[in-house]
Formats: structure tokens, sequence, C-alpha cells
């Protein structure tokens, strides 16, 4: 393996570095729409978010033996046409930024330090501010990864209880209880907070049913973090709608962007922002590291880390 195709634009920087301690290596950077069939077929290696690999692209990777996602999502990728394909993504990269950006908006919804800062720029001071503690509350985090780990951890540090589930119901760090994904119906009615972090996976599209809101407590709040299609549009309609719970705080849906006409622009029991938990400066930092990690062992498939099993998706 010596060509590497990217679509990811890595810094000069990084660039650099390739050219520095890989001089056996090839290295060229070419954007998604400008890429050709010659461009494919000439790539061992290739750096990928993921959304840019598609079905019909598979045919023209004639030489392609390795793929390095910048990203944990696969959603897009014909991982059934990949079977002779070795893949690795950047999982673990976002638990820091992630937990940081969670923990802000659960903060900012229940300090409601939104309307705090609409009477500073009302220039009205409100006598009788009172905002709500988040201590000793009940956390529910779906998925018990990485990502999961490290927000009940910090979770944990300001007093929350915190519940994961997973497949099996396994035990995992930072979490006080754990349950199997299949028992949610019976456990969610103890949580004030709901966060979803899982992956897209057949398994987890449309996990989240209107019943199990119903099951959850009038003033509980819902977080979704992870992949739009864990919940269907008609489904967060119903619950807001009926205000089966408190409130949700979305950062990713199953249409991205959300056109300004949507719907939920017009709810205030909704908070959107625009799938920028991850997006920090350290986010393409990290998964380039975890790329030189595996580059250094690219002769040796089985020595790479985050290396994905085709058939779970993961």
């Amino acid at each position: 393996m010596k060509n590497i195709l990217s679509s990811a634009r890595l810094r000069a920087e990084m660039t650099e570095y390739l050219e520095k301690h890989f001089s056996d290596y090839e290295f060229r950077f070419i954007k998604a729409k400008e890429m050709t069939d010659k461009d494919r077929a000439w790539a061992d290696i290739f750096i990928t978010y993921g959304s840019d690999m598609k079905q019909e692209h598979m045919k023209a990777f004639k030489n392609l033996k390795w793929v390095m996602v910048m990203s944990a999502g696969l959603d897009d990728m014909p991982l059934e046409a990949m079977k002779d394909v070795h893949i690795t993504n950047a999982r673990g990269i976002h638990k820091i930024q992630m937990t940081e950006y969670t923990i802000g908006l659960l903060l900012a919804y229940f300090k409601d330090l939104y309307q705090l800062k609409r009477n500073q720029e009302a220039r009205y001071w409100h006598p009788k501010a009172l905002t709500e503690e988040i201590y000793d509350k009940t956390v529910h985090i779906l998925g018990t990864g990485s990502i999961g780990s490290h927000l009940a951890g910090a979770l944990k540090a300001l007093g929350l209880e915190t519940g994961g589930y997973n497949t099996r119901g396994r035990d995992a760090e930072n979490f006080d209880k754990t349950y199997p994904i299949d028992r949610l119906f019976d456990h969610v009615e103890a949580a004030d907070i709901l966060i979803n972090v899982l992956p897209s996976t057949e398994h987890t599209r449309g996990l989240l049913t209107e019943g199990i809101f119903k099951e959850m407590k009038d003033e509980s709040v819902f977080v979704n973090i992870g992949r739009g299609d864990v919940i269907t549009d008609d489904t967060v309609r119903r619950v807001l709608d009926n205000a089966h719970i408190r409130h949700m705080i979305l950062d990713v849906f199953n249409e991205e962007p959300l056109p300004e006409d949507h719907i939920f622009y017009s709810y205030d029991n909704l908070t959107i922002t625009p799938h920028a938990s991850s997006k920090t400066k350290a986010y393409l930092t990290r998964a380039f590291d975890i790329f030189i990690y595996n580059l250094e062992r690219a002769d040796d498939f089985d020595a790479m880390k985050n290396i994905i099993d085709h058939d779970r998706g993961y």
C-alpha cells in the first residue's frame, strides 16, 4: 500500500508530517465532487468522512485495501460491498467535546440561561429569577461506549445518578446501573434526563417510539447527540404536541440541514442545534492521530485500533 487518497482536507502540518515520516507513500487530496474513477483506482488507502463513499464508486476502487473514516458513524457507507476492504474509524475522539456540549445544553436549559440573556437584552432585572438544579437527578444514557461513559463520569461529578443501556446490560465505567437496551421500556420511567449517543444501525433506527416517551416523567428532558434516525420526525412531533415530556434538545435530525420552513422551529419545548456537538478544532487532530497510529501498522491490519466489524456496522 503506497497511495493515499483523501477526500478529507488535512491541515498543512498534517500533510507535512506525512511527507516527512512516510516518504514511501504518495498522498493526494481531492475534493469528493471532483474525484474521478481514475483517482479511485489509484488509491490503496482512502481517507474519508464516509458520506462520499457510495455503492456506485466501489467498482472503481480496484486497488483499495484500507479505508480510514475520520468520524465514528458509517451510516452512508456501502459496507456490504466492502467485505474485502479493511475499515477503521475515529471512534473515541468525540467524548470530550460531546460531553462538554451536552452538559452545556443541559445547564443552559435548567438554569434558564436563554431567558436570562433575553432579560439582559431587554434591560430587565428579574428580581425573582429562579433556576433549577440538576444535582440528584437521574440520567439514563443510551450507549455506554467511550462517549457515554465519559459523559456519565462528568454527570456523576455533578451529583447525578447514572443509568446506561447497552446490548446485554453489561457493567460499564461510570454507570451506577446498566440495562439491556431491549428493556428500555421497563426502566426509562426512572429517568429525569434521557440522552442518546447510539450510532445508526438496523437495531437503533426508530428505537425511540412514542410509547417510550409516554413512560417517562412529565418533567423529563430528552437529549439526542447520537443519530437523528433513532426517532422519527412524526414521533418527535407527537411527543412535543402531547407534552409527553417537558423538553427535547436535538442536535441531530433525519434531514440535515434542517430546512428553514421545518415545523420543528415552531416548538417552544424544543431546543435545536445544528449537529455541532462534536465540532471543535481538536476533532481533526484526534482523528489524524488515530490514522497515523494505524498507518504505522499498515502491514498488520489486526494491530490497528478502531477496526470495524462489517456485519455489525461498528
